[in-house]
């Protein structure tokens, strides 16, 4: 399956100074895109001290990913983000991804170091998340899932419009700001879901997980405690349970020489509530 037709590249802010400096490439969220870091992404391009290439791909089953895959598991998203860099000719690359695209950058580091520089994370950690102990990644299931339902009901009743979808998801997702995100991906020129959202709901539990055969693993299928040692800067949002005590000793074996900064006030998407102190914390880091 050709790269091509997994990515789509924006680039969201190119200096034109000489480029001396490592490219940094955006990885988006559940049901996110590209276009969730384009503004993000050229603020910080024109901010940076240090002149870099600022990227955005659109991941496996979003955006505008072609043809849909049936798998959605980190070490094949994280391979994908390799194929692109390949083709891109990027040999090493600074990654900044949030949730989902958080863990597969953390999987593309710890699989595949020899490309990663540096690791940004948005409010997601290297662990399994249950539904059963986590509400945040329950109520993120139970969206996909109403979504599913809907989609459901249009085949069956021919609701066909943004509006209808729009009115058929408020009983359950009743934050019409949420509601806009996931109709982001709705096409009302076609009157179809851009995604898959089905392939999606039957891969949530690889979304949840984190499971990772990584390189220094003795027997298939066996996880290890090999760790990337390079610098990895996670931020989290203070409203957000995503990024919890109890999972820090993972991230300490994942990720030795990790910094946690907290964004008080913010919730799951930090970026999209904090801009501002998002593009800082990551100035920072890519200028120190």
């Amino acid at each position: 399956m050709g790269l091509t037709y997994f990515f789509k590249i924006r680039i969201l802010a190119a200096q034109l100074l000489e480029q001396q400096h490592t490219p940094v490439l955006f990885l988006h969220g559940l049901l996110g895109s590209k276009r969730n870091f384009a503004t993000l992404g050229k603020t910080l391009g024109i901010q940076l001290d240090k002149p870099r290439r600022v990227l955005g791909v659109d991941l496996r089953n979003h955006g505008d990913t072609l043809p849909w895959s049936e798998s959605m598991s980190y070490p094949q998203m994280a391979k994908d983000v390799i194929n692109f860099l390949d083709s891109q000719n990027i040999r090493k690359v600074v990654l900044v991804g949030h949730s989902m695209g958080g863990k597969i950058a953390q999987a593309l580091a710890l699989l595949h170091p020899e490309y990663v520089e540096g690791l940004v994370v948005i409010d997601i950690a290297p662990v399994r998340y249950s539904s059963k102990e986590d509400p945040h990644w329950r109520a993120v299931a139970d969206i996909m899932h109403a979504i599913n339902d809907t989609e459901t009901t249009t085949m069956e009743n021919k609701i066909i419009t943004k509006r209808d979808i729009d009115l058929s998801l408020r009983q359950k997702i009743p934050d019409p700001a949420l509601r806009a995100f996931v109709l982001t991906n709705f096409d009302s020129k076609n009157n179809q879901w851009k995604i898959p959202i089905s392939t999606i709901v039957d891969e949530l539990e690889q979304i949840a997980g984190f499971d990772l055969v990584l390189p220094s693993a003795t027997n298939a299928g066996e996880s290890s405690s090999s760790s990337y040692e390079g610098d990895v800067f996670i931020i989290n949002g203070g409203q957000s349970r995503f990024v919890r005590h109890a999972y820090m000793d993972q991230i300490a074996s994942f990720f030795p020489n990790h910094m946690l900064t907290t964004i008080r006030g913010a919730g799951h998407w930090v970026h999209a509530e904090a801009p501002d102190d998002t593009v800082a914390l990551i100035k920072r880091y890519l200028d120190r």
